[in-house]
């Protein structure tokens, strides 16, 4: 080769990697320029690093925000409100964010028909208007709602108008139980127009129709479940759900997209977008739509572009109406053909590799109870009802707790009988039925606890405290925890509850409280957020829902409750609740148990029961219960009473039981013990009425 080749040669290598050097100088120029833009706008947004001051936001929601680092909303209250300034999320994670309120915001939203209705929305925000969030990351967010308002939630919003919504990741759960017209649920944003660039979802949703007989409309979408917004180089992971007895639009991407209202002009865009995952979903509804697709469930308006957009995805339809969808991914179906209906020994065998594990256990749909899995291998039977022809059997993951292998799980006829005793408050199951208890268990029969009331009344410190002493004396009379139920409402609400002209209508206790509660420290959560995924207000309706479930769930053969004659409204309710419902279900479902009464207070001016007598060994001297409605004001006759006979041993256990009730034995916060009280109770018999409904 010659030297002027070879000088020509080593030239254009010089040029070239001159050229490479001068590109990559202006690359890093171009993107230092542009950091140094993004951080001289951050310099007119006011910076949020906590919980307190991320709240704070509520109090100037037109004003301009960015985030200094990470922010963990574990334990906080979040009320959504309408957002209309400008959020940054800097690059960091807003964190464990729970929405179970509706905010204050309605505005008009539009079904497929164009009809106008007034809604209510949840979210981070209830509204954005005019708003623009960017660069944000929502991890481990859980919107969940129950209503029966017309509603739409979203993970950001639910609703947005005009907004925009750039470079944000989203990861979480949203679950939307409505019935009321119209509702909805959406990844990102529940209902509207804006804008969405650059958003990443991956959600499960979870929507469900709570009134088989109103036909409304549903809709749900991985980006947003019903609007006329812009999607450009979006990317949706659904896990969606919906249960709807009426008309279901669902879509990977969105589940109804059409301008409003109607003859309005907008030219949408939606491009660049990925769909993955699925949508289960059943619609009940003679005049079927059942839209579900990957991109757009239904389509009102084409959008104006509609290019370059793919998707990796199923719609997978049920045809049992019966069972509301959830969740797959950590439950276990099993499916029996029943000859006829009675009771069943269910039997479980499994293997649970990891640690101790509790899972809900659900009979045709209904929540029965929480189930406990132990390390290791085992085996667990449980007592169930079963109607004749297909029954479905599943344990399903609950929030909080671990992931077990069936190995076999199987039915065969039973002959034991189960016994549930209904108590307004946590003692009054001892006091009442604790050698019941003792020989129903002893002769192979099951017996399970269910608690109307949290133990609220003094304060609610003494929740925990009240269901603690409860476990451990239900333990020493043989009832194992797992056959405890709390309902979580409020002391002393069940006759306002019961009595509510206006069932829907809302209470608070004395405590404060307006919605139930358990004790998760002790793994004892409310019957209705582990059958719903969230607690209920104190309502009537909500109390009677919760009810009538779980009798049909449990369907005891024998149900013990409190006197309608009693002085105390919680245990004249208690019985009237559940006489009234039974009296529903007999006719409508053919179940018809034995209902008994007893009494925990006698009438209001008497001294009942007489107080206990000791030897000199301070042994307890065991007499027999008093008349306690000696004026004969009441229906119950005294020489009808069923009464059986309790053992010293039974005796025993019984004062022992009794002796773990310390907050309501000694003296506490704003009332005086009543340990005396209390273990007059132990006596040599206890007494009920057979009540004829």
């Amino acid at each position: 080769m010659s030297k002027d080749k070879n000088s020509s040669s080593n030239t254009t290598i010089l040029l070239t990697l001159f050229a490479a050097l001068l590109l990559a100088l202006l690359l890093m120029i171009g993107f230092l320029y542009m950091d140094l833009g993004h951080r001289i706008e951050l310099l007119t947004y006011q910076k949020v690093s906590t919980p307190e001051e991320f709240s704070a936001i509520a109090n100037k929601p037109d004003g301009k925000y960015y985030l200094g680092c990470d922010i963990d909303m574990d334990g906080i209250e979040w009320v959504p409100f309408t957002f209309t300034g400008k959020l940054d999320g800097n690059g960091h994670e807003l964190k464990n964010l729970t929405v179970s309120e509706l905010g204050k915001a309605e505005r008009d939203t539009y079904d497929g028909n164009w009809k106008t209705y007034t809604t209510s929305f949840a979210g981070l925000f209830d509204v954005i208007e005019g708003a623009t969030i960017k660069n944000l990351t929502l991890s481990s967010v859980y919107v969940g709602i129950k209503t029966d308002k017309p509603c739409f939630i979203g993970t950001i919003a639910g609703y947005m108008s005009d907004s925009k919504i750039i470079n944000c990741k989203i990861k979480g759960d949203v679950y939307l139980r409505a019935h009321d017209r119209m509702f909805g649920a959406g990844g990102a944003v529940g209902f509207g127009k804006g804008s969405f660039e650059q958003v990443e979802t991956d959600v499960t949703i979870v929507c469900i129709d709570t009134d088989r007989n109103t036909k409304d409309e549903q809709f749900m979408g991985g980006l947003i479940a019903a609007g006329f917004p812009d999607a450009v180089n979006c990317t949706v992971n659904i896990d969606g759900y919906g249960s709807e007895h009426g008309y279901a639009h669902n879509g990977g991407l969105m589940g109804l997209y059409g301008v409003y209202p109607k003859g309005a002009e907008h030219k949408g865009k939606i491009t660049g977008n990925r769909v993955y995952g699925k949508i289960t979903f059943f619609e009940e509804n003679d005049d079927r739509r059942a839209y579900c697709k990957p991109m757009i469930g239904e389509t009102l308006t084409p959008a104006a572009v509609f290019e370059n957009n793919g998707a990796d995805f199923r719609a997978v339809e049920v045809t049992n109406y019966d069972a509301d969808l959830l969740p797959e991914d950590r439950s276990d179906v099993f499916e029996f053909d029943i000859k006829s209906a009675g009771r069943f020994d269910l039997k479980a065998e499994y293997l649970n590799e990891g640690a101790d594990a509790t899972y809900g256990l659900f009979v045709n749909g209904r929540l029965l109870k929480k189930v406990f899995f132990p390390k290791g291998e085992g085996t667990v039977t449980e007592p169930v009802y079963l109607d004749e022809g297909k029954a479905q059997i599943k344990f399903n993951f609950l929030p909080g707790d671990g992931n077990i292998t069936f190995k076999d799980v199987s039915v065969a006829e039973s002959k034991k009988t189960v016994t549930l005793i209904v108590a307004p408050h946590q003692d009054d199951e001892v006091l009442g039925f604790a050698g019941m208890i003792q020989q129903t268990v002893a002769a192979g029969n099951d017996v399970k606890v269910l608690f109307l009331t949290t133990g609220d009344y003094f304060d609610t410190m003494y929740t925990p405290i009240r269901l603690k002493e409860s476990t451990e004396a239900l333990k020493i009379l043989g009832v194992d925890k797992y056959n405890i139920t709390a309902f979580g409402y409020g002391d002393l609400t069940i006759q306002a509850l019961n009595t509510a002209e206006d069932p829907r209508t809302s209470f608070t206790s004395k405590s404060g409280m307006t919605k139930t509660g358990a004790d998760s420290t002790q793994n004892i959560f409310d019957y209705h957020s582990m059958r719903t995924g969230e607690p209920a207000s104190f309502t009537g309706a909500n109390l009677r829902e919760d009810l009538c479930e779980y009798l049909l769930a449990c369907r005891p053969d024998y149900i013990y409750t409190t006197s309608e004659f009693e002085w105390h409204t919680d245990h004249q309710h208690a019985f009237l609740l559940v006489k009234d419902l039974l009296v529903k279900l007999s006719k409508e479902n053919g179940y018809h148990p034995v209902l008994c009464t007893t009494a925990i207070h006698g009438e209001k001016d008497i001294t009942w029961p007489e107080e206990l007598v000791y030897d000199s060994d301070k042994k307890i001297i065991a007499k027999e219960f008093t008349n306690p409605f000696p004026s004969g004001k009441t229906t119950l006759d005294w020489s009808k009473a069923k009464k059986r006979t309790l053992t010293d041993e039974q005796i025993e256990k019984k004062r022992q039981a009794i002796d773990k009730f310390d907050s309501q034995n000694n003296p506490g916060k704003g009332y005086q013990g009543t340990r005396d009280y209390n273990f007059s109770f132990c006596k040599r018999d206890e007494f009920w009425w057979e009540i004829d409904y």
